[in-house]
């Protein structure tokens, strides 16, 4: 069990600072670029590895996956939008609350039990992302501003519903293969409206955040499909949630980020609401 908590938590380590190194992609690039960016990134590094026989991609599964990779593109278009037109430090823990939407999945449809602290974690997720949200319409005047956090939650419900089917996805295939698609379709997806539509950000694949965007990202996933194949999804769901709390530090000392005091409030129920999950299992 402890090497299987260890993929959630090194998923969270991974998705931190990816986040991080989006939020610096987003201002540079903008939102769309980074986002396509990133999955042609991550397509490129795991296709290669694909290529080379490190995993197999079952044939059968592909449709499924491939519908599966269209909510996580969805869910992604969300979340650097508000990564490129909201605070990171309000961002990063919003979206943290997938987790909720996963666990309440798994006990909905595979019966896996919700319990008493796992109503808690919801209670206070809802609280909690009502106070941060409120703080920062006020903080946010701008039209794209006041939009920033709505997609965050909008992310958040998104991803919840993607990662319960990617434990599903993860246990009848490969944890690489699942990921490999999601790589792909998104960036099939999203590559019209900059190829077409507009023209493509000059220098955008010599920017190492973007790069390491692409692989941090893509090593989260790897990290928590591996556990998903042994942890029930609350519990992997929940520790790779815990994510936002190393965007926070690294939001705090590097972009110099700071949230008024219900604020704080509001990102610390989430936060606490995140770790809740992780113990309740």
């Amino acid at each position: 069990m402890n090497l299987a908590l260890t993929w959630g938590l090194g998923a969270a380590l991974a998705w931190g600072t990816a986040d991080f190194c989006a939020k610096k992609t987003s201002n540079q690039f903008g939102f769309w670029a980074t986002v396509w960016g990133m999955n042609t990134v991550g397509a490129l590094a795991l296709g290669l590895a694909w290529a080379a026989g490190a995993f197999t991609l079952g044939a059968p599964h592909l449709p499924g996956l491939a519908a599966l990779a269209v909510g996580n593109t969805i869910g992604g278009v969300f979340f650097y939008y508000a990564l490129e037109h909201g605070p990171l430090s309000l961002v990063s823990p919003i979206t943290a609350a997938y987790p909720v939407v996963s666990a309440f999945l798994a006990f909905l449809i595979s019966g896996e039990r919700l319990g008493f602290g796992m109503g808690l974690a919801v209670a206070g997720v809802i609280a909690g992302t009502l106070l941060a949200s409120a703080g920062a319409a006020q903080d946010r005047p701008t039209p794209a501003g006041r939009w920033a956090l709505p997609a965050a939650v909008a992310s958040a419900l998104t991803f919840g519903a993607v990662f319960y089917a990617l434990a599903a996805a993860a246990a009848a295939n490969s944890a690489a293969a699942p990921v490999l698609v999601f790589r792909v379709v998104g960036a099939l997806l999203l590559a019209p409206p900059l190829l077409f539509g507009r023209r493509l950000p000059r220098g955008l694949f010599r920017s190492g955040w973007l790069w390491a965007t692409g692989l941090l990202d893509s090593l989260a996933y790897l990290f928590y499909a591996a556990g998903a194949r042994q942890l029930p999804v609350s519990v992997d769901s929940a520790l790779s949630g815990l994510f936002s709390v190393w965007t926070l530090v690294l939001a705090v000392l590097f972009l110099r980020e700071r949230l008024s005091r219900h604020q704080w409030v509001g990102v610390a129920l989430i936060l606490l609401a995140v770790a809740l999950l992780a113990v309740n299992r």
